[in-house]
């Protein structure tokens, strides 16, 4: 069965993201690569603003943190889900320049900000961390690594936790 035209649009505005960078997300790149009648994207999202806030919010649907250690997201990240991870970039680096749009990836950052604080991290130290992750993972995507040394950050998470925490 053939996924609903929205989940379609954010589907193709997210390979276009990670393809092609912001410059080639555009009202008719996404209705093409979508395969969807021009005016989809002003019908289903009010425009290209909306769809870059929907686009936020596929882009988190599909990050949900599971319960799973930081060494598998890593993994995943610049595995099979690469190609996500390079569009999450792209829509952090969007939302430095448009202020409507930060708040919309700031609150999809807080949720991996507050598994830490859920297991014990403050919050200043969370997002350090959770910004040190991401720092480790352009890296690794910018040098096409498949892999990257967790060591300092893992020490940075036990200098944070309580020590009656169990290790992340």
């Amino acid at each position: 069965m053939e996924k609903p035209v929205p989940e379609r649009l954010i589907d193709a505005g997210l390979a276009l993201l990670a393809d092609e960078g912001a410059a080639g997300v555009t009202v008719r790149s996404v209705e093409g690569r979508a395969g969807v009648p021009h005016g989809s994207v002003r019908h289903h999202f009010g425009g290209l603003d909306g769809l870059r806030h929907a686009l936020v919010d596929g882009l988190l649907a599909r990050e949900v943190p599971r319960d799973e250690p930081v060494e598998d997201v890593v993994r995943r990240w610049l595995g099979p889900d690469a190609p996500i991870a390079r569009a999450r970039y792209e829509l952090m680096l969007m939302g430095s320049r448009d202020e409507g749009l930060r708040a919309t990836v700031l609150q999809g950052r807080q949720v991996f900000v507050d598994q830490l604080v859920g297991a014990g991290v403050a919050p200043p130290q969370a997002r350090s961390l959770v910004a040190m992750l991401d720092g480790l993972v352009l890296d690794a995507l910018l040098r096409e690594a498949s892999d990257v040394d967790l060591t300092l950050w893992q020490q940075a998470l036990a200098a944070a936790l309580p020590h009656s925490a169990a290790k992340l």
